[in-house]
């Protein structure tokens, strides 16, 4: 029991130091990328407060189990080194003896770890994605990329090739108006932009570019206007802030007993949709049937006596069957891209599910290899293990990241993409624990 509470001590330390450091540096990234487009919003400070707290609990669920590997290079690789390893295998305590504390606060830490990511981080994400959007709609051009495609503007598409962050000032400038029947594209080579009407309007002072669209009044007629300087009016922006609420969640946002019920919902919608289709398919056919039977250039043998209509006689009977064959195709030619785009659905609803599992059951997995790669390596302190952690985990999220991409476009399963670098690194980490345990 003593050598457990020593083990212990050991671990838990440098794990809240790993799990410190490792957050901090998700945090400076985030501050980089997203704190300073909001805080350009003039927002209040307790909403970038808010922002913040939501986006630390994905931060926490990716920095555990980087943290379980750190801490456990750590503490081994410092006992190796100390030699303390090779007094207690003198005193017959096995390197497994050693491990086993580790491993069971590594298996209580997945179990915590797996209603973490169930129910805190669905929620925190969907916080997150309302606040957001709410924050997208005040003062939206401090939302634009250069390079992106920007859809936050009502009825416009927004793409910027670069923006110049001193002048606020933007180049490359292509505009998609797509609430008309006929859409406008308005392309610039720069503008400035200010707020007008109290803030409901974004005005864009265009220079040097041409506008393009089709007559309303007669689609074959084409116009490419070029000008010097033009206004374009962004309207019904609204420059205040006030919380939305979104109508739907995503994939990131659900626990797993919401995905699972729609799992079911998207195979009832599939069953449906064939069912829908088949029905039609045997409508088609039967009315083929009947222009075909009722043909005066059929044989005799062939044709129905009982119904014989004017219209489907002679000529007009081939371009009805023709017609009829069309539909038929049709119809058939529905059933593989929708059961794709199900499919895909499906996909993406197990791969979070199965997610939520495996990246808490990493918390085990890295506990499995680091404790004898820290035994072999021989090297104890924060800087070897924080190496060897991030080096692991950047692996480890390549392929979560691949097999996540594999399996929406299905090409593997959702279960081999999220389980098979778990099955990869706990294999290596059986085998070193067998060498290690062999020596």
């Amino acid at each position: 029991m003593i050598l457990v509470r020593y083990v212990l001590k050991e671990h838990i330390a440098p794990f809240f130091a790993a799990l410190f450091v490792t957050t901090f540096l998700f945090v400076i990234n985030f501050l980089v990328e997203v704190l300073d487009k909001v805080l350009s919003k003039g927002i209040p400070a307790q909403i970038v407060l808010e922002i913040f707290a939501l986006n630390v609990v994905w931060m926490i669920g990716l920095a555990a189990p980087m943290s379980v590997l750190a801490a456990t290079l750590m503490t081994f690789g410092r006992l190796s080194a100390d030699r303390e390893i090779t007094a207690m295998q003198a005193a017959g305590i096995s390197p497994l003896s050693l491990m086993r504390p580790v491993l069971i606060f590594s298996a209580l830490l997945t179990v915590m770890l797996i209603i973490f990511n169930n129910w805190l981080l669905p929620e925190a994400n969907y916080r997150s994605a309302m606040l957001m959007q709410s924050i997208s709609r005040k003062k939206p051009h401090a939302m634009i990329d250069e390079g992106k495609l920007m859809n936050q503007f009502p009825g416009i598409q927004l793409w910027v090739s670069r923006i110049d962050n001193q002048s606020a000032r933007l180049y490359g400038i292509k505009i998609f108006e797509i609430g008309n029947n006929y859409p406008r594209v308005v392309t610039a080579d720069s503008a400035s932009m200010e707020y007008v009407d109290r803030g409901a309007t974004l005005m864009l002072h265009l220079k040097n570019g041409e506008n393009h669209f089709v007559d309303p009044k007669d689609s074959e007629r084409y116009f490419r206007i070029r000008f010097a300087n033009q206004d374009f009016a962004i309207q019904n922006v609204d420059d205040r802030f006030e919380r939305t609420d979104k109508k739907s969640r995503g994939y990131r946002e659900m626990p797993i007993e919401t995905m699972m019920e729609a799992l079911e919902e998207t195979e009832v919608e599939e069953r449906k949709f064939i069912a829908e289709v088949e029905s039609a398919i045997w409508k088609n056919a039967n009315r083929l049937t009947e222009i075909l039977q009722n043909d005066t250039l059929l044989p005799e043998s062939l044709r129905s006596k009982e119904i014989e209509p004017d219209s489907l006689r002679h000529s007009n009977a081939l371009a009805l069957a023709l017609r009829e064959e069309r539909e038929i195709l049709n119809q058939a030619n529905r059933i593989e891209p929708r059961r794709d785009g199900l499919a895909k659905r499906r996909a993406m609803y197990k791969v979070e599910i199965h997610k939520k599992i495996s990246t808490a059951v990493a918390c085990l997995v890295f506990a499995l290899i680091g404790a004898p790669l820290g035994i072999i390596a021989r090297r104890g302190g924060i800087g070897p293990g924080t190496v060897y952690s991030l080096g692991f985990f950047a692996v480890y999220w390549v392929c979560l990241i691949g097999g996540e991409n594999l399996a929406a476009r299905l090409i593997i399963s959702p279960e081999l993409a999220m389980w098979a670098c778990n099955a990869f690194i706990g294999t290596i980490g059986l085998f070193l624990t067998w060498r290690v345990s062999k020596r």
